[in-house]
Protein backbone atom coordinates (compact mmCIF):
# COMPACT_ATOMS: atom_id res chain seq x y z
CA UNK A 1 0.00 0.00 0.00
CA UNK A 2 2.01 3.05 -1.01
CA UNK A 3 0.45 6.32 0.18
CA UNK A 4 1.45 9.96 -0.15
CA UNK A 5 1.77 12.58 1.85
CA UNK A 6 1.98 16.13 0.88
CA UNK A 7 3.58 18.63 3.04
CA UNK A 8 6.66 17.89 6.02
CA UNK A 9 4.74 20.18 8.77
CA UNK A 10 3.16 19.11 11.99
CA UNK A 11 0.06 17.00 9.58
CA UNK A 12 2.59 15.25 7.76
CA UNK A 13 5.10 13.77 9.69
CA UNK A 14 2.31 12.67 12.24
CA UNK A 15 0.01 11.22 9.22
CA UNK A 16 3.18 9.52 7.75
CA UNK A 17 4.34 8.22 11.33
CA UNK A 18 1.14 6.72 11.66
CA UNK A 19 0.81 4.89 8.08
CA UNK A 20 4.32 3.50 8.90
CA UNK A 21 2.80 2.06 11.98
CA UNK A 22 -0.06 0.57 10.04
CA UNK A 23 2.07 -1.10 7.26
CA UNK A 24 1.94 1.60 4.82
CA UNK A 25 5.01 2.28 2.33
CA UNK A 26 4.68 5.87 2.67
CA UNK A 27 6.66 9.18 0.74
CA UNK A 28 6.89 12.40 2.07
CA UNK A 29 6.61 15.57 -0.21
CA UNK A 30 7.99 19.02 0.81
CA UNK A 31 8.85 22.22 -0.41
CA UNK A 32 11.22 23.77 1.96
CA UNK A 33 14.65 22.19 3.14
CA UNK A 34 13.44 21.34 6.78
CA UNK A 35 10.42 19.61 8.05
CA UNK A 36 8.00 21.71 10.19
CA UNK A 37 5.84 23.41 7.75
CA UNK A 38 5.22 26.94 9.23
CA UNK A 39 7.39 26.18 11.67
CA UNK A 40 10.79 25.50 9.08
CA UNK A 41 13.39 28.53 8.24
CA UNK A 42 11.49 29.25 4.80
CA UNK A 43 7.63 28.80 6.14
CA UNK A 44 7.23 31.67 8.81
CA UNK A 45 7.46 35.31 9.25
CA UNK A 46 10.48 36.51 11.40
CA UNK A 47 9.65 36.60 14.80
CA UNK A 48 6.59 33.97 14.87
CA UNK A 49 5.78 32.24 18.20
CA UNK A 50 4.04 29.34 19.48
CA UNK A 51 1.14 29.94 21.25
CA UNK A 52 1.26 26.60 23.40
CA UNK A 53 2.05 26.51 27.14
CA UNK A 54 3.71 23.15 28.52
CA UNK A 55 2.93 20.14 27.12
CA UNK A 56 0.29 21.64 24.90
CA UNK A 57 2.75 21.62 21.34
CA UNK A 58 3.13 17.35 21.45
CA UNK A 59 2.31 14.49 20.13
CA UNK A 60 1.59 11.61 22.23
CA UNK A 61 4.80 9.56 21.47
CA UNK A 62 7.58 12.19 22.49
CA UNK A 63 6.73 14.74 25.43
CA UNK A 64 7.68 18.27 24.78
CA UNK A 65 8.42 20.49 27.71
CA UNK A 66 8.66 23.76 25.47
CA UNK A 67 6.41 26.71 27.09
CA UNK A 68 5.56 29.20 24.11
CA UNK A 69 8.75 28.05 22.31
CA UNK A 70 10.35 30.41 19.36
CA UNK A 71 10.07 29.29 15.86
CA UNK A 72 13.59 27.30 15.91
CA UNK A 73 12.70 25.38 19.11
CA UNK A 74 9.40 24.60 17.60
CA UNK A 75 10.94 23.13 14.45
CA UNK A 76 13.23 21.21 15.94
CA UNK A 77 10.96 19.49 18.23
CA UNK A 78 8.89 18.10 14.61
CA UNK A 79 12.56 17.03 13.22
CA UNK A 80 13.44 15.09 16.27
CA UNK A 81 9.64 13.26 15.93
CA UNK A 82 10.44 12.80 12.32
CA UNK A 83 13.57 11.63 13.51
CA UNK A 84 12.67 9.04 15.48
CA UNK A 85 9.55 7.11 14.43
CA UNK A 86 11.49 6.70 11.02
CA UNK A 87 9.86 9.75 8.75
CA UNK A 88 12.95 11.73 8.10
CA UNK A 89 14.31 8.84 6.08
CA UNK A 90 10.79 8.99 4.02
CA UNK A 91 10.67 13.03 2.87
CA UNK A 92 11.97 14.35 -0.02
CA UNK A 93 13.06 18.01 0.81
CA UNK A 94 12.65 20.68 -1.81
CA UNK A 95 10.38 19.16 -3.76
CA UNK A 96 6.84 20.83 -5.05
CA UNK A 97 3.75 18.66 -5.87
CA UNK A 98 2.32 20.39 -8.95
CA UNK A 99 -0.53 17.61 -9.64
CA UNK A 100 -2.62 15.33 -7.67
CA UNK A 101 -4.85 13.77 -10.25
CA UNK A 102 -6.75 10.35 -10.00
CA UNK A 103 -6.02 7.40 -12.25
CA UNK A 104 -8.38 6.30 -14.23
CA UNK A 105 -9.96 3.13 -13.73
CA UNK A 106 -13.61 1.95 -12.86
CA UNK A 107 -15.95 3.25 -9.87
CA UNK A 108 -15.44 6.22 -7.74
CA UNK A 109 -12.64 9.26 -8.46
CA UNK A 110 -9.73 7.84 -7.13
CA UNK A 111 -10.68 4.18 -6.19
CA UNK A 112 -7.61 2.74 -8.79
CA UNK A 113 -5.26 5.67 -7.00
CA UNK A 114 -3.30 8.50 -7.80
CA UNK A 115 -0.74 10.27 -10.23
CA UNK A 116 1.28 12.75 -8.33
CA UNK A 117 3.69 15.05 -10.43
CA UNK A 118 6.72 16.32 -8.69
CA UNK A 119 9.50 18.60 -8.94
CA UNK A 120 12.24 20.76 -7.70
CA UNK A 121 11.02 23.40 -5.62
CA UNK A 122 11.02 26.60 -7.49
CA UNK A 123 11.92 25.06 -10.77
CA UNK A 124 8.88 26.06 -12.96
CA UNK A 125 10.53 24.87 -16.03
CA UNK A 126 11.90 21.61 -14.69
CA UNK A 127 10.31 18.44 -16.02
CA UNK A 128 7.92 16.96 -13.42
CA UNK A 129 8.69 13.20 -11.95
CA UNK A 130 5.24 11.20 -11.71
CA UNK A 131 4.68 8.32 -9.87
CA UNK A 132 1.83 6.34 -8.64
CA UNK A 133 0.21 5.66 -5.33
CA UNK A 134 -2.88 3.84 -3.95
CA UNK A 135 -3.41 6.84 -1.08
CA UNK A 136 -2.65 10.52 -0.96
CA UNK A 137 -2.94 12.62 2.19
CA UNK A 138 -2.79 16.71 1.64
CA UNK A 139 -0.90 18.10 4.65
CA UNK A 140 -0.02 21.06 3.09
CA UNK A 141 -0.92 23.68 5.65
CA UNK A 142 -3.63 26.61 5.94
CA UNK A 143 -0.80 29.17 5.92
CA UNK A 144 0.80 29.09 2.84
CA UNK A 145 -1.26 30.72 0.03
CA UNK A 146 -1.39 34.65 1.08
CA UNK A 147 -5.15 36.68 1.06
CA UNK A 148 -4.21 39.78 0.33
CA UNK A 149 -7.26 42.41 -0.28
CA UNK A 150 -7.54 44.42 -3.25
CA UNK A 151 -7.09 47.99 -3.08
CA UNK A 152 -7.48 50.44 -5.57
CA UNK A 153 -4.22 52.57 -6.16
CA UNK A 154 -1.52 50.06 -5.16
CA UNK A 155 0.59 52.03 -8.17
CA UNK A 156 0.45 55.29 -6.60
CA UNK A 157 2.04 53.86 -3.40
CA UNK A 158 6.11 53.58 -3.82
CA UNK A 159 6.55 51.48 -0.77
CA UNK A 160 6.97 48.37 0.20
CA UNK A 161 3.92 46.20 0.24
CA UNK A 162 3.98 42.45 1.99
CA UNK A 163 1.75 39.59 3.53
CA UNK A 164 2.75 38.39 7.05
CA UNK A 165 4.06 35.27 5.65
CA UNK A 166 6.96 37.41 3.90
CA UNK A 167 8.45 39.27 6.80
CA UNK A 168 12.24 38.65 7.51
CA UNK A 169 14.78 40.56 10.01
CA UNK A 170 15.21 43.81 9.34
CA UNK A 171 11.93 44.29 7.56
CA UNK A 172 10.99 46.86 10.12
CA UNK A 173 14.01 48.19 11.23
CA UNK A 174 14.02 52.21 10.85
CA UNK A 175 10.81 52.32 8.58
CA UNK A 176 7.58 53.51 9.16
CA UNK A 177 5.42 50.05 9.25
CA UNK A 178 1.14 49.79 8.94
CA UNK A 179 0.60 46.21 9.89
CA UNK A 180 -3.44 45.83 8.55
CA UNK A 181 -5.38 43.18 10.77
CA UNK A 182 -6.17 41.94 14.07
CA UNK A 183 -5.35 38.24 14.38
CA UNK A 184 -2.37 36.68 16.08
CA UNK A 185 0.15 37.08 13.41
CA UNK A 186 -0.60 41.10 13.35
CA UNK A 187 -0.49 41.42 17.13
CA UNK A 188 3.35 39.49 16.89
CA UNK A 189 4.07 41.49 14.16
CA UNK A 190 3.20 45.21 15.43
CA UNK A 191 4.43 44.60 18.61
CA UNK A 192 8.11 43.64 16.86
CA UNK A 193 7.61 46.73 15.00
CA UNK A 194 7.03 48.79 17.73
CA UNK A 195 10.45 48.11 19.25
CA UNK A 196 12.19 47.96 15.27
CA UNK A 197 10.42 50.91 13.26
CA UNK A 198 10.16 54.91 13.58
CA UNK A 199 6.59 54.12 14.03
CA UNK A 200 4.13 51.40 14.39
CA UNK A 201 0.33 52.12 13.38
CA UNK A 202 -2.03 48.48 13.59
CA UNK A 203 -5.19 48.99 11.55
CA UNK A 204 -7.93 46.65 12.23
CA UNK A 205 -11.66 46.30 11.33
CA UNK A 206 -12.41 45.07 14.35
CA UNK A 207 -11.10 44.30 17.81
CA UNK A 208 -10.49 40.60 18.39
CA UNK A 209 -10.98 38.22 21.84
CA UNK A 210 -6.83 37.54 22.57
CA UNK A 211 -6.28 34.88 25.06
CA UNK A 212 -4.21 35.46 28.48
CA UNK A 213 -1.25 33.07 29.10
CA UNK A 214 -2.29 33.24 32.42
CA UNK A 215 -6.21 33.43 33.52
CA UNK A 216 -8.04 34.47 37.00
CA UNK A 217 -6.86 37.59 37.12
CA UNK A 218 -3.19 36.48 35.83
CA UNK A 219 -2.82 33.02 38.75
CA UNK A 220 -3.85 29.91 36.75
CA UNK A 221 -2.70 29.05 33.22
CA UNK A 222 -5.60 28.99 30.59
CA UNK A 223 -4.80 25.02 29.73
CA UNK A 224 -6.10 24.66 33.32
CA UNK A 225 -9.48 26.75 32.55
CA UNK A 226 -10.01 26.54 28.51
CA UNK A 227 -9.11 22.83 27.90
CA UNK A 228 -11.25 21.06 30.47
CA UNK A 229 -14.65 19.73 29.57
CA UNK A 230 -16.41 21.89 31.90
CA UNK A 231 -15.00 24.56 30.04
CA UNK A 232 -16.00 23.49 26.92
CA UNK A 233 -19.71 22.72 28.18
CA UNK A 234 -19.76 26.36 28.49
CA UNK A 235 -19.71 26.79 24.62
CA UNK A 236 -22.86 26.53 22.56
CA UNK A 237 -23.55 23.14 22.51
CA UNK A 238 -21.33 20.55 19.75
CA UNK A 239 -23.42 20.12 16.21
CA UNK A 240 -23.00 15.89 17.01
CA UNK A 241 -25.16 14.56 19.19
CA UNK A 242 -23.13 11.37 19.95
CA UNK A 243 -20.61 13.89 21.49
CA UNK A 244 -23.10 15.35 24.06
CA UNK A 245 -22.70 14.70 27.66
CA UNK A 246 -24.60 15.79 30.58
CA UNK A 247 -22.57 18.32 31.56
CA UNK A 248 -23.05 20.02 27.91
CA UNK A 249 -26.25 20.56 29.20
CA UNK A 250 -25.80 23.17 31.85
CA UNK A 251 -28.65 25.81 31.85
CA UNK A 252 -28.22 28.47 29.70
CA UNK A 253 -28.43 31.23 32.28
CA UNK A 254 -26.03 29.73 34.31
CA UNK A 255 -23.81 29.60 30.76
CA UNK A 256 -24.69 33.26 30.87
CA UNK A 257 -23.28 34.20 34.09
CA UNK A 258 -19.97 32.79 34.04
CA UNK A 259 -19.45 33.83 30.58
CA UNK A 260 -19.61 37.24 32.25
CA UNK A 261 -17.48 36.68 35.02
CA UNK A 262 -14.86 35.29 31.98
CA UNK A 263 -15.25 38.06 29.88
CA UNK A 264 -14.46 40.49 32.82
CA UNK A 265 -11.34 38.16 33.60
CA UNK A 266 -9.75 37.73 29.83
CA UNK A 267 -9.97 41.73 30.16
CA UNK A 268 -8.35 41.98 32.72
CA UNK A 269 -5.57 39.20 32.36
CA UNK A 270 -5.11 40.51 29.24
CA UNK A 271 -4.28 43.57 29.91
CA UNK A 272 -7.17 45.34 27.60
CA UNK A 273 -9.69 47.04 30.40
CA UNK A 274 -6.10 49.02 30.43
CA UNK A 275 -7.14 50.18 26.86
CA UNK A 276 -9.82 52.76 25.51
CA UNK A 277 -13.28 50.76 25.46
CA UNK A 278 -12.77 51.78 21.52
CA UNK A 279 -9.57 49.14 21.65
CA UNK A 280 -11.61 46.32 23.43
CA UNK A 281 -13.90 43.89 21.69
CA UNK A 282 -17.12 45.00 21.28
CA UNK A 283 -19.20 42.04 21.93
CA UNK A 284 -18.99 39.72 25.13
CA UNK A 285 -17.60 35.98 24.73
CA UNK A 286 -17.79 33.46 23.80
CA UNK A 287 -18.87 35.79 20.71
CA UNK A 288 -15.53 34.87 18.38
CA UNK A 289 -13.55 33.38 20.25
CA UNK A 290 -12.28 30.49 17.66
CA UNK A 291 -10.63 33.73 16.08
CA UNK A 292 -8.74 34.52 19.15
CA UNK A 293 -4.92 33.63 19.69
CA UNK A 294 -2.64 33.98 22.63
CA UNK A 295 -2.11 37.55 23.63
CA UNK A 296 1.49 38.76 22.48
CA UNK A 297 3.83 39.75 25.46
CA UNK A 298 4.40 43.19 25.52
CA UNK A 299 1.30 44.48 23.02
CA UNK A 300 -0.92 46.20 25.97
CA UNK A 301 2.27 47.72 27.32
CA UNK A 302 3.42 49.41 23.54
CA UNK A 303 -0.08 50.83 22.74
CA UNK A 304 -0.11 52.79 26.37
CA UNK A 305 3.84 53.68 25.88
CA UNK A 306 2.41 55.23 22.85
CA UNK A 307 5.00 52.86 20.62
CA UNK A 308 2.21 51.42 18.51
CA UNK A 309 -0.58 53.68 16.79
CA UNK A 310 -4.10 51.35 17.23
CA UNK A 311 -6.82 52.17 14.35
CA UNK A 312 -10.26 50.39 14.33
CA UNK A 313 -11.02 50.95 10.86
CA UNK A 314 -11.25 49.27 7.23
CA UNK A 315 -8.91 50.29 4.84
CA UNK A 316 -9.77 51.85 1.57
CA UNK A 317 -7.32 52.72 -0.98
CA UNK A 318 -3.45 52.86 -1.17
CA UNK A 319 -1.73 56.60 -1.86
CA UNK A 320 1.28 57.51 -2.64
CA UNK A 321 2.48 58.10 1.19
CA UNK A 322 0.52 54.89 2.19
CA UNK A 323 -2.92 53.93 3.16
CA UNK A 324 -6.41 55.84 3.25
CA UNK A 325 -8.82 53.93 5.94
CA UNK A 326 -12.89 54.76 5.57
CA UNK A 327 -12.84 57.11 8.47
CA UNK A 328 -10.98 59.34 5.60
CA UNK A 329 -7.78 59.35 8.00
CA UNK A 330 -4.41 58.53 5.75
CA UNK A 331 -2.03 56.95 7.27
CA UNK A 332 1.89 57.11 5.94
CA UNK A 333 4.32 54.09 5.93
CA UNK A 334 7.43 52.93 4.14
CA UNK A 335 6.32 49.10 4.48
CA UNK A 336 2.41 47.90 4.55
CA UNK A 337 2.45 44.21 6.05
CA UNK A 338 -0.70 42.75 5.82
CA UNK A 339 -1.87 39.94 8.25
CA UNK A 340 -4.99 39.15 6.44
CA UNK A 341 -5.46 35.70 6.59
CA UNK A 342 -4.92 32.54 3.66
CA UNK A 343 -6.32 31.24 1.22
CA UNK A 344 -7.42 27.40 2.38
CA UNK A 345 -6.65 26.55 -1.95
CA UNK A 346 -5.12 23.48 -3.47
CA UNK A 347 -3.34 24.48 -6.52
CA UNK A 348 -2.37 21.19 -7.41
CA UNK A 349 -5.56 19.21 -7.20
CA UNK A 350 -7.82 17.86 -9.97
CA UNK A 351 -10.81 19.72 -9.87
CA UNK A 352 -12.66 16.94 -10.62
CA UNK A 353 -12.50 16.47 -6.95
CA UNK A 354 -14.05 19.22 -5.66
CA UNK A 355 -13.19 20.62 -2.08
CA UNK A 356 -15.15 23.62 -1.57
CA UNK A 357 -18.67 25.00 -2.04
CA UNK A 358 -19.84 28.19 -4.19
CA UNK A 359 -19.05 30.23 -0.96
CA UNK A 360 -15.58 28.96 -0.75
CA UNK A 361 -15.76 27.26 2.39
CA UNK A 362 -14.62 23.43 2.95
CA UNK A 363 -16.76 20.71 2.02
CA UNK A 364 -15.00 17.39 4.05
CA UNK A 365 -16.68 14.85 6.01
CA UNK A 366 -15.41 15.48 9.25
CA UNK A 367 -13.36 17.67 8.03
CA UNK A 368 -10.80 14.88 6.64
CA UNK A 369 -12.34 13.38 3.19
CA UNK A 370 -13.88 14.60 0.27
CA UNK A 371 -17.45 12.75 -0.41
CA UNK A 372 -16.75 11.80 -4.02
CA UNK A 373 -13.19 10.28 -3.96
CA UNK A 374 -11.90 7.54 -2.58
CA UNK A 375 -8.41 6.93 -0.91
CA UNK A 376 -7.46 10.92 -0.49
CA UNK A 377 -7.48 12.91 2.96
CA UNK A 378 -6.73 15.95 4.07
CA UNK A 379 -4.86 17.17 7.54
CA UNK A 380 -4.70 20.09 9.17
CA UNK A 381 -8.14 21.55 8.23
CA UNK A 382 -9.77 20.65 10.92
CA UNK A 383 -8.76 23.27 12.87
CA UNK A 384 -8.95 23.23 16.73
CA UNK A 385 -7.20 25.41 19.21
CA UNK A 386 -4.73 23.01 20.44
CA UNK A 387 -4.30 22.13 16.63
CA UNK A 388 -1.22 19.58 17.16
CA UNK A 389 -3.60 17.28 19.26
CA UNK A 390 -6.02 17.60 16.39
CA UNK A 391 -3.56 16.23 13.59
CA UNK A 392 -2.35 13.87 15.38
CA UNK A 393 -6.07 12.09 16.07
CA UNK A 394 -6.93 12.83 12.36
CA UNK A 395 -4.26 11.04 11.15
CA UNK A 396 -5.14 7.75 13.15
CA UNK A 397 -8.80 8.24 11.71
CA UNK A 398 -8.28 8.56 8.34
CA UNK A 399 -5.74 5.41 8.77
CA UNK A 400 -8.43 3.17 9.57
CA UNK A 401 -10.89 4.99 7.24
CA UNK A 402 -7.91 3.85 4.61
CA UNK A 403 -8.07 0.57 6.25
CA UNK A 404 -11.53 0.47 6.32
CA UNK A 405 -11.64 -0.43 9.80
CA UNK A 406 -13.50 2.38 11.25
CA UNK A 407 -16.48 1.44 13.23
CA UNK A 408 -19.06 2.89 10.63
CA UNK A 409 -19.05 3.36 6.69
CA UNK A 410 -21.19 6.46 5.91
CA UNK A 411 -22.10 6.60 2.52
CA UNK A 412 -21.49 9.51 0.06
CA UNK A 413 -25.07 11.04 0.48
CA UNK A 414 -24.54 10.03 4.35
CA UNK A 415 -21.27 12.15 4.43
CA UNK A 416 -22.87 14.80 2.31
CA UNK A 417 -25.45 15.60 4.90
CA UNK A 418 -23.55 15.46 7.86
CA UNK A 419 -21.21 18.05 6.06
CA UNK A 420 -24.10 20.52 6.00
CA UNK A 421 -25.48 20.63 9.24
CA UNK A 422 -21.85 20.83 10.31
CA UNK A 423 -21.55 23.71 8.19
CA UNK A 424 -24.76 25.37 9.38
CA UNK A 425 -23.33 24.94 13.02
CA UNK A 426 -20.26 26.40 12.39
CA UNK A 427 -22.37 29.34 10.60
CA UNK A 428 -23.88 29.97 13.56
CA UNK A 429 -21.42 29.26 16.43
CA UNK A 430 -18.29 29.90 14.61
CA UNK A 431 -19.09 33.04 12.00
CA UNK A 432 -16.18 32.94 9.31
CA UNK A 433 -14.93 29.90 10.18
CA UNK A 434 -14.93 28.64 6.18
CA UNK A 435 -15.81 25.17 6.95
CA UNK A 436 -12.09 25.17 8.62
CA UNK A 437 -12.02 26.01 11.87
CA UNK A 438 -13.86 24.31 14.69
CA UNK A 439 -12.39 26.78 17.62
CA UNK A 440 -11.98 25.87 21.18
CA UNK A 441 -14.08 22.80 20.74
CA UNK A 442 -10.88 20.16 21.05
CA UNK A 443 -12.09 17.73 23.23
CA UNK A 444 -15.58 17.65 21.62
CA UNK A 445 -13.46 16.99 18.42
CA UNK A 446 -11.44 14.44 19.84
CA UNK A 447 -14.51 12.23 21.20
CA UNK A 448 -16.28 12.72 17.71
CA UNK A 449 -13.04 10.66 15.85
CA UNK A 450 -12.73 8.48 19.04
CA UNK A 451 -16.77 7.52 18.32
CA UNK A 452 -15.74 6.54 14.70
CA UNK A 453 -12.72 4.73 15.39
CA UNK A 454 -14.84 2.86 18.31
CA UNK A 455 -12.59 4.25 20.87
CA UNK A 456 -12.96 5.47 24.45
CA UNK A 457 -13.92 8.78 24.59
CA UNK A 458 -13.38 8.87 28.26
CA UNK A 459 -9.69 9.27 29.16
CA UNK A 460 -9.11 9.68 32.89
CA UNK A 461 -9.13 7.71 35.86
CA UNK A 462 -11.46 9.77 37.67
CA UNK A 463 -14.69 12.42 37.27
CA UNK A 464 -12.36 14.88 38.57
CA UNK A 465 -9.37 14.19 36.12
CA UNK A 466 -12.13 13.65 33.31
CA UNK A 467 -13.83 16.85 33.58
CA UNK A 468 -11.53 19.27 35.61
CA UNK A 469 -8.32 18.59 34.71
CA UNK A 470 -7.21 19.73 31.20
CA UNK A 471 -8.11 17.32 28.67
CA UNK A 472 -7.03 18.28 25.23
CA UNK A 473 -3.96 16.76 25.79
CA UNK A 474 -1.72 14.48 23.06
CA UNK A 475 -0.76 12.08 26.12
CA UNK A 476 -4.49 10.93 27.06
CA UNK A 477 -4.39 9.99 23.48
CA UNK A 478 -0.96 7.32 23.47
CA UNK A 479 -1.55 4.23 22.37
CA UNK A 480 -4.40 4.40 19.29
CA UNK A 481 -2.20 2.26 17.05
CA UNK A 482 -1.74 -0.47 19.61
CA UNK A 483 -5.87 -0.29 20.06
CA UNK A 484 -6.53 -0.68 16.28
CA UNK A 485 -4.35 -3.96 16.53
CA UNK A 486 -1.21 -2.79 15.03
CA UNK A 487 1.92 -3.40 17.04
CA UNK A 488 3.37 0.10 16.23
CA UNK A 489 6.93 0.73 17.47
CA UNK A 490 7.16 3.93 19.35
CA UNK A 491 3.46 4.14 21.16
CA UNK A 492 3.44 4.53 24.54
Amino acid sequence: MRACVVGAGPGGIVSAKVLLENGFDVTVFDKYQQVGGTWSAGGCYDGLANQASRRLFEFADLPNRLHFAGAVDTQRYLENYAAAFGVLDRVRPGTEVVSIRPVEGAGRVGASGWWIDSRPAGEKTAEAQRERFDYVVVASGAHHHAHLPELPGRESFRGTVLHSNEVRAGTCAGRRVVVVGGGKSALDLITRAAHEATSATLVQRKVNWMVPERLLLGLVGYKWILFTRFGEALLPRYHDPACIRSIDRIDERVKRALWWLITRDMLFSTGLYRLPKHLRPARALPFHLAHAGVMPRGYVRAVRRGLIAPKVSAVEAYTEQGLRLVTGEEVAADVIVFATGHHKVFPFLDPRVPVHDSAGRLRLYRGIVPPDADRLAFVGFRQVFNNIMGMELTAHWLTRHFRTTLRTTPSEQEMREAIDARLAWQEQVLPGSGGYDFGPYDIHCADELLHDMGLPSHRAGNLLAEYLLPGGLAHRYAGLTRSNGVAGRGTT
